[in-house]
């Protein structure tokens, strides 16, 4: 690795923060929705029923069409295809902003996460391109991982503001100018990439089976909420979603000439590892700030903007924290940096379910929300280096989109199943009392401890202990 030569130039500075400023707008737009949805309901005249799709329409199709965005950039070439995805998200930004009807709002949110599909694969691509392996791509990756972070939570608070300010619409206006400013900043991504123009042909079978059972598996469970998972409905598109993946696994191995996937691909252990844990990490991250804002509001009656400040310390953490973690992997290695991560995880959440009927933020709820920040900043830049080590530049779009599909369908599958559980724990006790809904977020901060105590036990097993790699 010539990692000793490299040098930071200011174009590489202003190149990583391009990519940083596109991963801002796809992780602002993931949370900022949520808290104005009583406002466009109101306002659009949303049914109950239906105001989830505001939500699903994005998660949708930003979980089935990774893959195909993935894939493009690695054809055609990843600046390419970035640009395309902002644009495309910038319109659809105009679209939703400007919507007078309910269903013009759910396709233009459906379109936004085709352009964030084409956006998120990219950042990652294109760091992986600029920066060697090694520190550099480590520094790269921990900057972008404080930045996703910190979207995260200024996704929250913003969507707060507009809300309680100049109205809904301008959660989706304010996108534009950072997309405009991201259109005339591309050009400064110079990654000395070459398109593969050897291929000539796509694989359109595999680019529609894969987007497809992927964004039913994402429409099912989204759906279990209003379905629930016994329902013929629900089962229906699972096992059709299912089979399509299936299908999509044979004809890539077996048919297709020109495969929107490489199956050798999933000879790297050290990808597959970082794939499954990225699906668990999801799961509990997810969990966090679900359950921890249903607490926040149901039971100790904050107001949304109140609970969207309350992340301002996790995600300072969180930075901190990814910061941190190149450092720790250079003295004890990847496989023991990311397994403390997730046991100091598991602790935090440990420690939340200790929450009281009535707690306090600054004793009962800020300690372990900062610990559970710790130990996931931690991990994150180490997951993204060993889910992207060894993989060819010609697979990296196809790589980090792999990294995004599993940590979307991860987390969306995970809180599915984790709301399922903390509503029946919650059912045991006094229908819709404080008490009882304070006793079910309590079970699944249990659980999601659990299932971050497995990431430790998958990382001690699957990775190497390779102090050089970040």
């Amino acid at each position: 690795m010539e990692t000793r030569e490299f040098v930071w130039t200011r174009r590489h500075v202003w190149s990583l923060g391009v990519l940083c400023l596109a991963q801002v707008l796809d992780s602002v737009d993931v949370t900022i929705v949520n808290v104005a949805l009583p406002a466009i309901q109101e306002d659009l005249g949303f049914s109950a029923a239906t105001l989830s799709w505001v939500i699903n329409a994005y998660m949708v199709a930003f979980g089935g069409f990774l893959l195909l965005g993935g894939r493009l950039g690695d054809l055609y070439g990843h600046r390419r295809i970035l640009l395309g995805g902002v644009a495309l998200f910038t319109v659809a930004s105009a679209a939703a902003g400007f919507a007078q009807s309910d269903w013009v709002l759910v396709a233009a949110r459906a379109v936004q996460g085709l352009g964030a599909a084409l956006i998120a694969p990219m950042t990652l691509a294109l760091i992986a391109l600029i920066f060697p392996e090694g520190p550099p791509r480590s520094r790269a990756f921990a900057v972008w991982g404080a930045a996703t972070g910190a979207a995260s939570t200024l996704g929250l608070i913003a969507g707060g503001l507009f809300a309680d300010g100049p109205g809904w619409r301008w959660i989706f206006f304010v996108n534009l100018p950072v997309g405009l400013l991201l259109l005339a900043a591309w050009r400064s991504l110079g990654t000395g990439e070459r398109p593969a123009r050897a291929s000539r042909g796509f694989d359109l079978i595999g680019a529609l089976t894969s987007t497809a059972g992927v964004g039913l598996l994402a429409y099912a469970v989204l759906q279990t909420d209003v379905d629930g998972w016994s329902s013929t409905r629900t089962l229906t598109l699972l096992g059709v979603g299912a089979a399509l993946l299936a299908y999509f696994v044979l004809h890539e191995s077996r048919i297709a000439r020109e495969p929107l996937v490489a199956l050798g691909l999933f000879r790297n252990r050290s990808l597959v590892g970082a794939n499954t844990i990225q699906a668990l990490r999801g799961a509990a991250m997810f969990a966090v700030f679900y359950f921890a804002t249903l607490y926040l509001q149901g039971v100790l009656g904050h107001s949304a903007l109140a609970t969207g400040l309350v992340y301002v310390p996790l995600t300072v953490i969180l930075i901190v924290a990814s910061a941190l973690g190149p450092r720790l992997v250079r003295r004890f290695g990847t496989r023991l940096v990311i397994a403390g991560g997730s046991l100091v995880t598991a602790a935090g959440l440990l420690l939340l379910t200790r929450l009281p009927l009535n707690g306090t933020l600054l004793a009962d709820v800020m300690p372990p929300l900062l610990v559970v920040g710790l130990g996931l900043g931690v991990i994150v830049v180490p997951l993204t280096t060993a889910a992207l080590a060894g993989v060819p530049p010609s697979s990296s779009g196809v790589a980090s989109s792999l990294l995004n599909v599993s940590a979307q369908l991860g987390g969306a599958l995970g809180l599915a199943v984790l709301s399922a559980l903390a509503a029946s724990a919650s059912a045991a006790g006094p229908d819709g009392s404080a008490e009882a809904l304070a006793a079910g977020y309590r079970f699944g901060f249990g659980v999601a401890a659990g299932l971050m105590a497995v990431v430790a036990v998958i990382a001690l097993v699957v990775f190497h202990d390779r102090r050089d790699e970040p």
